[in-house]
C-alpha cells in the first residue's frame, strides 16, 4: 500500500507540473507586493478584530504606501509577462480580495 500511494504521488508530481514560464522579475515582483500587500493589510485588520477596535488606519497606509513602491519598481523591469496590467489595476485586485476575504462579519451560518 505504502508502493502505491508513492507511486501515485510521483506520477501525480510528473503530469502535473504546470506550464513554465519565461524569467520575469516584473512579473515576480508584482506578485510578490500583491501578496504582501494582502498579508499586511488582512494582518492590520485581524489586530483590530482581536483588540475589539478598527483597523489602524496609517498602517493600512504603509501597507499600500509600500505596494506602490514594490510595484512601481517591478514595472521598471520591462519584462512583464503574465502580469500585463498597471499597478493601480493589481492594487484594485489586492483591495477586493482583502475586502472579499478579511473585512466583514461572518455570514451568519454559524452565529446562534
Amino acid at each position: 500500500m505504502r508502493r502505491l500511494s508513492i507511486a501515485v504521488a510521483l506520477l501525480f508530481m510528473l503530469g502535473a507540473g504546470g506550464t513554465a514560464f519565461a524569467q520575469s522579475k516584473c512579473d515576480a515582483g508584482i506578485a510578490k507586493a500583491k501578496g504582501k500587500k494582502v498579508g499586511c493589510k488582512c494582518g492590520v485588520i485581524a489586530k483590530g478584530y482581536a483588540k475589539g477596535t478598527a483597523a489602524d488606519a496609517t498602517k493600512l497606509q504603509k501597507c499600500t504606501d509600500k505596494f506602490t513602491k514594490s510595484c512601481t519598481k517591478a514595472i521598471g523591469a520591462a519584462d512583464c509577462s503574465a502580469q500585463s496590467s498597471n499597478c493601480a489595476l493589481n492594487e484594485s485586485e489586492a483591495d477586493m480580495f482583502v475586502t472579499d476575504h478579511c473585512v466583514g462579519s461572518p455570514s451568519g451560518a454559524f452565529l446562534e
